[in-house]
């Protein structure tokens, strides 16, 4: 026969070995939620899964160049300078490449520079000029233009594509896309 002590010592190390074993689970949960939190994912609670967002990986990307923005009151589109563009070089390569990640079908192919002027020619080119819609393909060439520029040797941008309903070949520069600048 058990004494007293012995299961009352029995009873602590199954309550310990029990609590041991729901914190672990807890500690393991938490760690699944903020990894999750951690890459920009949201954590659903009654699927216990880690859910990502498109969105917010391109909000994450458009950091990176100028970009545009809807302003519903308004009815307006409008350029936002990516807040760590200065991170990055500013090199005409690695502008175009930062500008290949946009959400688009459409890329950028760097021609050459001459003077202050980038020659660069839009792959997919029919999706800019013909299934963007106007203020689509507006938008995506200003985002490029205002990108391209930020760097100090470069003021114009020429554009090779295929003339469509929204959008046609030439050298734009900033005032070209003054109607997308916020006042």
């Amino acid at each position: 026969m058990m004494s007293r002590t012995q299961i009352v010592r029995s009873i602590l190390i199954v309550g310990i070995i029990g609590l041991s074993i729901y914190g672990i689970g807890k500690m393991i949960r938490f760690f699944q939620i903020d990894a999750c939190l951690d890459k920009g994912g949201r954590w659903n609670y009654e699927l216990n899964v880690c859910e990502t967002d498109d969105k917010r990986s391109l909000e994450k990307n458009t950091s990176f160049y100028w970009h545009t923005a809807a302003d519903t009151i308004l009815n307006k589109e409008y350029l936002i300078r990516g807040h760590l563009i200065d991170s990055i070089s500013h090199s005409p390569n690695e502008l175009i490449e930062v500008l290949n990640k946009r959400n688009a079908k459409c890329k950028l192919e760097y021609i050459n520079q001459m003077g202050d002027t980038i020659h660069i020619r839009i792959l997919n080119d029919e999706i800019l000029s013909e299934q963007m819609g106007s203020t689509g393909a507006f938008c995506y060439l200003g985002e490029t233009v205002f990108t391209l520029t930020e760097n100090d040797s470069i003021e114009w941008v020429k554009i090779d594509l295929e003339v469509g309903s929204h959008a046609s070949p030439g050298i734009y520069g900033r005032r070209n896309f003054k109607e997308l600048v916020r006042e």
